[in-house]
């Protein structure tokens, strides 16, 4: 199977790339579509093993005709391509609309005119539900609250489009969390991870009451690997494990860093919250091998220089 990861050289593009160089991978050939606007080229020195050919497009999702080529010969597309955010910016709601709308479109049409794809699956986002104390499921309308959230839902709805013949997965996923060296340390925990081990302080943003899905980079790039090529039937799918306040993290983290301090900001204010409902039904036809958050946490702490 000939495979575009679209965002390919990104956070969870780096960890699909070293999932799929696996033994058990579906994929027979990977290609990699990305613009390089993070500026992090860890993609490039990775240690992924060869079992694999690849190859590298620098690219734009709004341009079509580049897209039209990287499609040329490709079985399935695994679109991760976005500009990312916190779930609820509430800023650039242009460059959002472009690149996760729009871009999306762009690439559903190049998609349409190449009749070689038979899978699409989309990395969306958990924020499209905006806020929710009680737990959501995929039956839960939607009601995104961030410009972000805005966008990856029109993203969704692009999909419509696609041809009856192409099977297509929507994956909303959890905040991702975890070591690798294309690392985001904007997400929530990974931040408060490198700050407790270099800084010896988290700052807290509001109350601390705010509650935030989560699941592993390395577990999402399992499911995304293994739902190529699956007997997963189309549709809808939550991807996550945990739902914690930003306390909980905090006191989680405050475990591996005895001494850590805590440094709130605007601490009346209460923040909105988001739960997902656990365990999402992707997981009754792939389920997660279990690892306690703790040890995932302790692992990433031990990936550090120093």
């Amino acid at each position: 199977m000939k495979v575009l990861l679209t965002g390919g050289a990104g956070y969870l593009g780096y960890a699909l790339v070293e999932r799929l160089q696996a033994e058990d991978s579906a994929a027979g050939e990977l290609g990699i579509y990305d613009n390089l606007s993070r500026r992090t080229y860890a993609f490039f020195g990775g240690n992924f093993g060869k079992r694999l050919p690849m190859r590298f497009v620098k690219g734009e999702l709004l341009d079509g005709r580049s897209l039209g080529k990287a499609l040329e010969g490709v079985d399935a597309v695994v679109h991760l391509a976005a500009k990312v955010s916190t779930p609820f910016a509430d800023h650039e709601a242009h460059a959002f609309d472009q690149v996760n709308h729009w871009g999306t479109a762009q690439l559903v049409q190049a998609v349409r005119d190449t009749p070689s794809v038979r899978q699409f699956i989309y990395l969306s986002s958990a924020s499209v539900y905006g806020h929710a104390e009680t737990p959501a499921t995929e039956e839960n309308p939607p009601h995104p609250e961030s410009f972000y959230g805005h966008a990856k839902l029109r993203g969704e709805e692009q999909l419509i489009r696609l041809p009856a013949n192409c099977r297509t997965h929507i994956i909303r996923a959890a905040n991702l969390y975890g070591y690798n060296p294309a690392i985001r340390y904007d997400a929530v925990l990974n931040r408060f991870v490198f700050e407790a081990h270099f800084s010896g302080r988290i700052t807290i943003q509001g109350s601390g009451e705010q509650v935030r899905p989560f699941l592993h980079v390395n577990k999402m790039a399992d499911l995304l690997a293994r739902l190529l090529d699956s007997k997963v039937p189309a549709g809808i799918y939550n991807a996550v494990e945990h739902n914690l306040t930003v306390q909980e993290l905090a006191a989680l983290v405050g475990e591996l860093y005895p001494g850590l301090e805590f440094l709130t900001v605007n601490q009346h204010l209460r923040m909105r919250s988001l739960r997902i409902a656990t365990p999402p039904r992707l997981l009754d036809y792939l389920p997660l091998q279990e690892k306690p958050l703790k040890d995932e946490l302790s692992r990433f702490r031990e990936q550090f220089a120093f």
